[in-house]
């Protein structure tokens, strides 16, 4: 059964105003402290490898999953509406279901994400010199003063949690993977630090949300009697993947 990772539980717990205090204190820290070592720290990597890491940050682009996602949704449903055959119905209409979470998680997490960081109006790392890290402009709408928190890193955390909902099995690659393109945010320089880890934690934790509000719903996720959220169909799930990876073989 699906859980949420334990660090989720146990903040979940607490009441709005001990959330509110934790999060002001770590990310004040995060601003005075943290930010600016770790621009320092960024600014002297290897061109080279800046390079690198320039490409990979473009894997945080939510188009390349939301356009992906959106079209599959589209091809699912009309091959669903077309097929006559029950069980093709079904394993379609579950698919479908799987991609929506999938936009669903990554689009409504990225336009809060989009929405914050242009109301706050957090400077760049570009503008350290001559602003620091604490400048704001507040409903500035230039991506020059768009800073906080980090769409890239967003992308990347719900997308971490949403596979990790459907595949727990996979959390370790899929962590670490996030992760890395998260942290390509800051090491390029085109965000800060906390910018990255925000964005990421947003992005992750919105995705157990959303699981959560289906789960009440009953679409695509239950709650089982103990109070765990588990995915339905697992084994349907389970039984295409397994497939499918017999069938790799013989089209080599």
């Amino acid at each position: 059964m699906d859980r949420n990772p334990s660090w989720i539980e146990s903040y979940s717990k607490l009441s709005i105003y001990e959330k509110a205090a934790i999060f002001g204190s770590f990310t004040l820290a995060a601003f005075l402290i943290v930010d600016p070592l770790v621009l320092g720290v960024a600014r002297g990597i290897h061109p080279n490898v800046r390079g690198f890491l320039k490409s990979l940050t473009e894997l945080g682009r939510s188009n390349w999953i939301l356009i992906p996602s959106g079209v599959a949704i589209l091809v699912l449903g009309w091959m669903r509406v077309r097929e006559t055959r029950f069980r093709r119905v079904v394993g379609y209409g579950y698919m479908a279901q799987l991609f929506v979470f999938l936009f669903a998680a990554v689009a409504t997490t990225g336009l809060a994400a989009s929405l914050t960081k242009n109301v706050l109006g957090r400077a760049r790392p570009k503008l350290y010199e001559t602003l620091g890290s604490l400048e704001f402009q507040p409903f500035t709408f230039d991506a020059d003063f768009a800073s906080f928190p980090s769409g890239h890193a967003t992308t990347a955390g719900a997308l971490a949690g949403v596979l990790i909902i459907i595949w727990p099995k996979a959390r370790v690659p899929v962590i670490c993977a996030a992760l890395w393109i998260a942290a390509t945010r800051f090491l390029v320089g085109a965000h800060y630090f906390s910018d990255a880890v925000v964005g990421f934690a947003f992005g992750f934790a919105g995705a157990y949300v959303l699981r959560d509000r289906l789960a009440v719903r009953r679409w695509l996720f239950k709650r089982e009697a103990d109070g765990d959220i588990a995915l339905r169909g697992r084994p349907l799930l389970d039984a295409g993947v397994t497939t499918a990876f017999r069938r790799l073989p013989a089209l080599r």
